[in-house]
Protein backbone atom coordinates (compact mmCIF):
# COMPACT_ATOMS: atom_id res chain seq x y z
CA UNK A 1 0.00 0.00 0.00
CA UNK A 2 1.25 3.34 -1.02
CA UNK A 3 0.69 6.27 1.05
CA UNK A 4 -1.73 7.75 -2.10
CA UNK A 5 -3.74 4.85 -1.19
CA UNK A 6 -7.71 5.29 -0.56
CA UNK A 7 -7.30 2.42 1.81
CA UNK A 8 -4.61 4.46 3.84
CA UNK A 9 -7.55 6.84 4.82
CA UNK A 10 -10.73 4.95 4.69
CA UNK A 11 -12.53 7.99 5.99
CA UNK A 12 -12.33 9.26 2.73
CA UNK A 13 -14.53 6.63 0.85
CA UNK A 14 -16.55 7.23 3.60
CA UNK A 15 -16.97 10.89 3.03
CA UNK A 16 -17.41 10.41 -1.04
CA UNK A 17 -20.34 8.18 -0.36
CA UNK A 18 -21.79 10.04 2.70
CA UNK A 19 -22.72 13.39 0.49
CA UNK A 20 -25.07 12.05 -2.17
CA UNK A 21 -26.56 10.02 0.29
CA UNK A 22 -27.43 12.54 2.43
CA UNK A 23 -28.28 14.62 -0.78
CA UNK A 24 -31.02 12.28 -1.93
CA UNK A 25 -32.49 11.72 1.81
CA UNK A 26 -32.92 16.08 1.92
CA UNK A 27 -34.32 15.85 -1.74
CA UNK A 28 -36.82 13.04 -0.36
CA UNK A 29 -37.82 14.42 2.70
CA UNK A 30 -38.30 18.35 1.23
CA UNK A 31 -40.33 16.95 -1.75
CA UNK A 32 -42.42 14.50 0.92
CA UNK A 33 -42.73 18.16 2.80
CA UNK A 34 -41.18 16.49 5.73
CA UNK A 35 -38.06 18.31 5.53
CA UNK A 36 -37.86 22.53 5.17
CA UNK A 37 -40.34 25.24 4.68
CA UNK A 38 -43.81 23.78 4.70
CA UNK A 39 -46.19 24.69 1.58
CA UNK A 40 -48.65 27.70 2.76
CA UNK A 41 -52.01 26.62 2.88
CA UNK A 42 -53.85 26.14 -0.71
CA UNK A 43 -57.43 26.31 -0.92
CA UNK A 44 -59.85 22.81 -1.01
CA UNK A 45 -62.85 22.09 -3.00
CA UNK A 46 -64.71 23.30 -0.32
CA UNK A 47 -63.05 26.59 -0.57
CA UNK A 48 -63.99 26.81 -4.03
CA UNK A 49 -67.42 26.60 -4.07
CA UNK A 50 -68.45 30.56 -5.00
CA UNK A 51 -68.81 33.27 -7.46
CA UNK A 52 -65.52 34.11 -9.43
CA UNK A 53 -65.19 37.15 -11.82
CA UNK A 54 -62.13 37.72 -14.53
CA UNK A 55 -62.79 41.52 -14.76
CA UNK A 56 -63.65 41.13 -18.40
CA UNK A 57 -67.00 39.92 -17.98
CA UNK A 58 -66.61 36.39 -17.75
CA UNK A 59 -68.36 34.88 -14.61
CA UNK A 60 -68.21 31.23 -13.10
CA UNK A 61 -70.00 30.38 -10.20
CA UNK A 62 -69.07 26.95 -8.72
CA UNK A 63 -71.51 25.35 -6.43
CA UNK A 64 -70.93 22.70 -3.78
CA UNK A 65 -72.92 19.96 -5.81
CA UNK A 66 -70.69 20.02 -8.41
CA UNK A 67 -72.70 21.93 -10.64
CA UNK A 68 -71.67 25.15 -12.21
CA UNK A 69 -72.48 28.02 -14.54
CA UNK A 70 -70.15 30.11 -17.10
CA UNK A 71 -71.08 32.94 -18.90
CA UNK A 72 -68.86 35.17 -20.94
CA UNK A 73 -65.89 33.13 -20.96
CA UNK A 74 -63.33 32.64 -23.39
CA UNK A 75 -62.55 29.49 -25.01
CA UNK A 76 -58.79 28.40 -25.22
CA UNK A 77 -57.42 28.59 -28.50
CA UNK A 78 -58.72 25.43 -30.09
CA UNK A 79 -62.28 26.42 -30.11
CA UNK A 80 -61.72 29.43 -31.78
CA UNK A 81 -62.90 29.97 -35.59
CA UNK A 82 -62.55 31.82 -38.87
CA UNK A 83 -64.94 34.86 -39.10
CA UNK A 84 -64.25 34.49 -42.75
CA UNK A 85 -61.79 37.28 -43.29
CA UNK A 86 -59.62 35.33 -42.42
CA UNK A 87 -59.12 36.42 -38.65
CA UNK A 88 -59.61 33.92 -35.37
CA UNK A 89 -62.03 35.25 -33.13
CA UNK A 90 -62.57 33.18 -29.82
CA UNK A 91 -66.21 31.53 -29.29
CA UNK A 92 -67.70 32.72 -25.84
CA UNK A 93 -69.52 30.19 -23.53
CA UNK A 94 -72.73 32.11 -22.38
CA UNK A 95 -74.76 31.20 -19.56
CA UNK A 96 -74.46 27.26 -19.85
CA UNK A 97 -74.41 25.41 -17.30
CA UNK A 98 -71.29 23.10 -16.13
CA UNK A 99 -70.19 20.43 -13.84
CA UNK A 100 -66.78 20.47 -12.19
CA UNK A 101 -64.64 18.26 -10.08
CA UNK A 102 -61.09 19.37 -8.13
CA UNK A 103 -58.11 17.70 -8.36
CA UNK A 104 -55.78 18.29 -5.47
CA UNK A 105 -51.64 16.97 -6.03
CA UNK A 106 -49.50 16.15 -3.41
CA UNK A 107 -47.34 18.30 -2.96
CA UNK A 108 -49.60 20.83 -3.16
CA UNK A 109 -48.37 22.58 -6.08
CA UNK A 110 -50.63 22.45 -8.51
CA UNK A 111 -54.29 21.99 -7.73
CA UNK A 112 -56.65 21.81 -10.85
CA UNK A 113 -60.45 22.53 -11.15
CA UNK A 114 -61.51 20.85 -14.51
CA UNK A 115 -64.87 22.75 -15.56
CA UNK A 116 -67.18 20.51 -18.00
CA UNK A 117 -69.33 21.95 -20.28
CA UNK A 118 -71.01 21.79 -23.49
CA UNK A 119 -70.56 25.06 -25.09
CA UNK A 120 -71.22 24.33 -28.84
CA UNK A 121 -68.55 22.05 -29.51
CA UNK A 122 -69.94 19.27 -27.41
CA UNK A 123 -68.86 18.21 -24.15
CA UNK A 124 -65.54 19.17 -23.45
CA UNK A 125 -63.63 19.34 -19.80
CA UNK A 126 -61.24 22.58 -19.25
CA UNK A 127 -58.56 22.36 -17.01
CA UNK A 128 -58.04 25.48 -14.98
CA UNK A 129 -55.07 26.01 -12.23
CA UNK A 130 -56.40 26.99 -8.54
CA UNK A 131 -53.85 29.83 -6.88
CA UNK A 132 -54.47 31.49 -4.27
CA UNK A 133 -55.19 30.77 -0.64
CA UNK A 134 -58.44 29.15 1.51
CA UNK A 135 -59.30 31.98 2.18
CA UNK A 136 -59.20 34.22 -1.52
CA UNK A 137 -58.95 31.37 -3.94
CA UNK A 138 -58.55 32.39 -7.43
CA UNK A 139 -59.01 30.40 -10.92
CA UNK A 140 -56.43 30.76 -14.14
CA UNK A 141 -57.26 29.76 -17.70
CA UNK A 142 -56.24 31.05 -20.95
CA UNK A 143 -58.24 32.28 -23.73
CA UNK A 144 -55.08 31.50 -26.02
CA UNK A 145 -51.87 30.71 -26.25
CA UNK A 146 -50.60 30.32 -22.89
CA UNK A 147 -47.50 32.32 -22.00
CA UNK A 148 -49.61 34.98 -23.91
CA UNK A 149 -49.81 38.28 -21.64
CA UNK A 150 -53.25 38.62 -23.07
CA UNK A 151 -54.51 35.30 -22.90
CA UNK A 152 -54.30 34.37 -18.94
CA UNK A 153 -57.33 35.33 -17.22
CA UNK A 154 -57.85 34.97 -13.40
CA UNK A 155 -60.84 34.38 -11.73
CA UNK A 156 -61.40 36.26 -8.54
CA UNK A 157 -64.00 35.10 -5.83
CA UNK A 158 -66.53 38.09 -5.22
Amino acid sequence: MGTGSWRSRPWLLWALLAVPAAATIAGVGTYAGLLGPQDPPKPGRADLVGRYEDGEGGVVTLKSDGSAVLSGVKYMAEYAEDDGSGHTVPKWCHDKDASWAFTESRPRWSHVVSIGTDCEVGMSWMMWDVIGSPSAPEIVYYAGTPGHPLARRVLTRR
